[in-house]
């Protein structure tokens, strides 16, 4: 596996001093609808770090919509358009969909027109990572952040309608944790698990609370997962937390074991 962190772009030097071996910035980093000089502090802080920003998560702002009764289908075109470019220039592979506030559904919206929405915004995401040989992630997120797309067995359901190669799912600890979803699910992503964050309770750093990080790897390793690993998590100071979140994180991802079921 290799390990990540979920920083702004000026952190990155201080990631791979660290020993991270890239970095997950916001797209907001990427200044999809600001001109190239106004990208070029977060291309200068990759440069410095010397490590790739290999993610790219809260891909589109709430003041994107992507489903609802207005969406811009025309501006969301040129603005993946350029996000996709702009990582790709910083190693970027793949791109994260979770954006839960731009992804809400509108009370009284129906439900089936969003998942259509939904679906066709992946698609137009995939088609421009398509052009730098990107991956697009689908995140489920708990219900406390969106009203839309909770589990990670609704992800896969999705990506697998959606039906694009390079469309899979995003695999995260806490919101799992956060909606009870058993880690056993993951055995169910049937190859299209392309990206996974981490942390612990409350957001908090990894090992600091009693989250159970160590079973999330027993099935990763199970499956023998070997893609990127973030670390995300409100960091109260990445200074002094980052470095022993990348040491209980490399250390959990060893955990081995017989899973608790027969298969």
């Amino acid at each position: 596996m290799h390990f990540g962190c979920c920083v702004p772009a000026t952190s990155a030097p201080l990631a791979a001093q660290m020993g991270y071996e890239y970095v997950e910035i916001p797209a907001a980093d990427l200044c999809p609808e600001g001109p190239a000089s106004a990208f070029t502090a977060t291309a200068s802080a990759i440069e410095a770090a010397g490590i790739p920003a290999l993610a790219f998560n809260y891909l589109v702002p709430a003041a994107l919509p992507v489903l609802g009764p207005v969406v811009d289908v025309e501006r969301l075109k040129r603005y993946l358009t350029v996000a996709a470019e702009r990582a790709a220039s910083l190693g970027g592979s793949v791109l994260v969909l979770g954006s839960g506030p731009a992804r809400r559904m509108p009370e009284g919206f129906p439900r089936s027109r969003g998942v259509e929405q939904f679906r066709s915004f992946a698609c137009l995401a995939a088609e421009a990572a398509d052009r730098h040989g990107m991956t697009v992630a689908l995140e489920a997120i708990n219900r406390t952040e969106t009203n839309f797309l909770h589990t990670l067995e609704e992800a896969v359901e999705h990506a697998e309608a959606i039906g694009l190669p390079n469309v899979g799912v995003l695999a995260d600890a806490y919101h799992m944790h956060m909606e009870s979803e058993p880690f056993r699910h993951l055995l169910e992503t049937k190859g299209l698990l392309r990206h996974v964050q981490v942390c612990d309770e409350g957001r908090s750093s990894p090992g600091s609370h009693g989250l159970d990080i160590w079973g999330f790897f027993v099935y990763l390793n199970h499956l023998g997962y070997s893609g990127t690993v973030s670390v995300e998590c409100r960091w109260k100071s990445f200074s002094a937390e980052g470095g022993p979140a990348l040491e209980f994180v490399r250390s959990a991802s060893s955990t081995s074991g017989e899973l608790a079921f027969a298969l």
